[in-house]
C-alpha cells in the first residue's frame, strides 16, 4: 500500500512539473537581442490604423478578427484578460466596433502580422504597448512606475500607473 502511495505521489509531482515547466522557461516573445528572433521592436513595421466590427477573438495568442467593411484582418497582442482588467476597460466583445493602431511586422519566416498598440472600444481606449519600444506593457514595460517586474509598471493612456 506504502509503494502505490510513493508511486502516485511521484506521477503527480511529474505531471506537475510537466505542465509549469514550459512557462517557467518562456521567453518573452520578443526575440532575441541580436534581432533573430520573430521580432526585434514593432515599432519598425508599418504604421497601421484599422477601424471595424469585431468578428471573433480567439484564444490567447489567436489574435482578434475585425470586418473592416472592405476586408477581414486580424490584429495580435490585444493583451491578457487581466490588464484589461486592471484598467477598468472591458475587452471587446464579437458585434462591437473597435479602432486599433498598431504596426504591421514582418516575422523572421517572411509572414506579417499586426501588432496592436492600442485599442479604442466605444469611448474607452488601453494603450497596450510602450510608444517608444513597442514593449508589452503588461510585462512591466514603462519606466518610472513602481511595482511590476523589475520594479516597472505599466503606463496608461492617461499618464498614471498600472500597477500590479
Amino acid at each position: 500500500m506504502k509503494k502505490t502511495k510513493s508511486t502516485a505521489i511521484l506521477y503527480v509531482t511529474a505531471i506537475f512539473f510537466l505542465i509549469t515547466a514550459p512557462a517557467a522557461f518562456a521567453g518573452h516573445g520578443m526575440g532575441a537581442m541580436d534581432g533573430s528572433g520573430p521580432v526585434m521592436n514593432i515599432t519598425d513595421g508599418t504604421p497601421v490604423n484599422i477601424d471595424g466590427m469585431v468578428t471573433a477573438i480567439g484564444t490567447a495568442g489567436a489574435g482578434m478578427t475585425i470586418d473592416t467593411g472592405d476586408e477581414i484582418v486580424t490584429v495580435y497582442g490585444i493583451g491578457p484578460v487581466m490588464f484589461w482588467d486592471a484598467a477598468g476597460i472591458a475587452r471587446p466583445t464579437v458585434g462591437e466596433e473597435v479602432s486599433v493602431n498598431g504596426y504591421e511586422v514582418t516575422l523572421s519566416d517572411g509572414s506579417t502580422r499586426i501588432i496592436a498598440t492600442d485599442i479604442t472600444v466605444g469611448d474607452d481606449t488601453i494603450t497596450l504597448r510602450d510608444a517608444d519600444t513597442g514593449t508589452p506593457l503588461w510585462r512591466g514595460g514603462c519606466q518610472n512606475c513602481n511595482g511590476g517586474m523589475n520594479g516597472q509598471g505599466s503606463r496608461l493612456r492617461d499618464g498614471s500607473c498600472l500597477n500590479r
